[in-house]
């Protein structure tokens, strides 16, 4: 330990080693499998100077702590700001090789607060921090929640996967849980309720949760328990976590019991520049609606994407208004091979069978083979129960690349492309259509050129921080009225060519007076990442 001390001053500094050790001698797969993503110094003294100094006696919660980084940084900085006399340390950490490397960076703190004569107590807990705590989920019970042990401050970088429904976790958690759920969220959820009146939450996670309906029960749960008051995002996503193959868009977020006015949006290129950021003030209502069902979170990251959330308040209608729907495409190809043809011709007994790659920006490109990727179903009894009628519709990628341009790409189709009664769309594509009727032809390009728009890929971005773009997510985009969607329509189908920068001023001169706002986030890298 002396040679250690004499080698790093700070004990974040000793952890930050710990986990680079780690991180480089442990295998991606088991990382992967636990959810494992070290968080580096930069990103951890960043978070600990969101916090705010309370009183001398204070206590912490660091739920799946690995190394235990970011409760050194947090104790450093406000060791540093405040007069501290005593302080207890609630580690969760499951991962046994982990845990021996989390034993070591406890005692070098430990040693470091007792050469300041401050009172340290820290325990560290081999069990799942959701079971463990499943009692703060039973507020409705006899006793509530008066057993349940809360903390001043509670600082995370969660483990960032995928639970069955059926999980246990998710069993207990269910209040929090639609679908198939992300463990992060219940992690962020469970630490909601484990804070003091006073008390303040600091993670570092996916965007993920901002909106959707997978984490719609979350939201709800979350908002009724904190207030968030500090948000930063980062420009660059594939260097924050660059120690490991972390490729997510994440943010940090400060929350607090009591309910905060405003949120502070601060935004970096990673660590350049992380402690000199660029920073907005936000009234809280204009971010979030807690009045609303769904709470959905705007993050916007400048002025423009500002700029652009205004707009889209300002109208009144979604598409279902105007008796129109979204939905997802019902062919799942590894459920019918038994239909799906390489050779033959488009007729009566046979239909297209449309694919993501099929869906270009404003082209619907068939055919077009991309691998053996089979481009016809056939047309029968067993099979039109996922076949579509034939009719016009427009095509939206449910997933974005990390080659597109645009979170958005979507096409025009028309039924007259094929003289067929049916045609297949495969799961990963979006439909828009209009239920027992049909979309005109000024109503297909209308859509078709917003959704391929600068503007309405921008909104996008503001609550959307990965390549999925679900249905539910488009149904809750207010659009503008019917009769300007019709009006940019006509201009549209008439340009000779359908390009992002001639689409962008029709819509200017339609619905923004001239008031162009251009995405100026970095679109280069949508990959998915993971958070631990």
């Amino acid at each position: 330990m002396i040679e250690l001390n004499e080698k790093y001053n700070l004990p974040s500094e000793y952890a930050d080693y710990i986990g680079l050790t780690y991180a480089t001698s442990t295998s991606d797969k088991h990382k992967k499998d636990n959810g494992q993503f070290f968080t580096p110094k930069q990103i951890s003294d960043f978070m600990a100077n969101l916090a705010k100094p309370k009183s001398d006696k204070i206590s912490i919660l660091d739920p799946g702590c690995g190394t235990a980084i970011l409760s050194c940084s947090l104790i450093e900085k406000l060791v540093s700001d405040s007069d501290i006399k005593e302080i207890e340390l609630i580690l969760y950490e499951t991962d046994n090789s982990v845990v021996i490397q989390t034993k070591s960076v406890a005692e070098y703190l430990a040693d470091w607060l007792k050469k300041q004569n401050i009172g340290f107590n820290y325990t560290i807990i081999e069990l799942d921090f959701i079971l463990d705590n499943s009692e703060a989920f039973n507020s409705n019970s006899l006793f509530g929640t008066e057993n349940v042990k809360q903390f001043d401050y509670i600082i995370s970088n969660p483990p960032y996967f995928k639970i069955s429904k059926a999980d246990k976790r998710a069993s207990v958690a269910k209040e929090l849980v639609y679908g198939q759920p992300n463990i992060y969220s219940i992690f962020m959820g469970l630490s909601a309720k484990l804070l003091k009146n006073n008390g303040e939450l600091i993670f570092i996670t996916p965007r993920s949760f901002a909106a959707g309906n997978y984490f719609k029960a979350f939201r709800q749960s979350f908002f009724k328990e904190v207030s968030i008051s500090d948000i930063h995002i980062f420009e660059s996503r594939d260097k924050m976590f660059k120690n490991d193959n972390v490729l997510q868009e994440n943010i940090i977020l400060r929350a607090t019991k009591t309910k905060n006015s405003s949120i502070k949006v601060t935004v970096s290129e990673c660590d350049k520049g992380l402690f000199n950021p660029t920073e907005y003030l936000y009234p809280t209502d204009e971010l979030i609606d807690l009045k609303s069902v769904d709470k959905v979170l705007f993050i916007p990251s400048n002025k423009n994407e500002s700029d652009t959330i205004k707009i889209f308040k300002k109208w009144n209608n979604t598409l279902n208004d105007f008796n129109i729907q979204i939905s997802t495409g019902p062919v799942v190809a590894f459920r019918c091979t038994d239909h799906l043809k390489n050779e033959g011709q488009v007729n009566g007994a046979i239909a297209p069978l449309v694919w993501l790659h099929n869906v270009k920006e404003m082209e619907f490109a068939y055919p077009l083979q991309k691998g053996n990727k089979p481009s016809l179903i056939e047309n029968n009894e067993d099979s039109r129960k996922v076949l579509l009628k034939n009719k016009n519709y427009i095509f939206l990628r449910r997933f974005s690349s990390k080659d597109d341009k645009s979170r958005l790409v979507c096409c025009p189709y028309f039924a007259q492309s094929f003289d067929t009664e049916m045609v297949g769309v495969e799961n990963h594509i979006n439909y828009i259509h209009r239920p027992n009727g049909d979309l005109n032809d000024n109503e297909i390009w209308g859509i078709s050129a917003l959704y391929s728009s600068s503007l309405f890929d921008t909104f996008f971005r503001t609550f959307n921080g990965n390549t999925q773009v679900g249905a539910s997510e488009l149904k809750q985009i207010k659009m503008p009225p019917l009769k300007d969607i019709e009006v940019i329509g006509n201009k549209v189908k008439q340009l000779q060519n359908h390009n992002k920068q001639e689409i962008d001023k029709i819509i200017s001169e339609v619905l923004l007076e001239n008031i162009y706002v251009k995405n100026t986030r970095s679109s280069s890298n949508f990959e998915r990442v993971g958070v631990a």
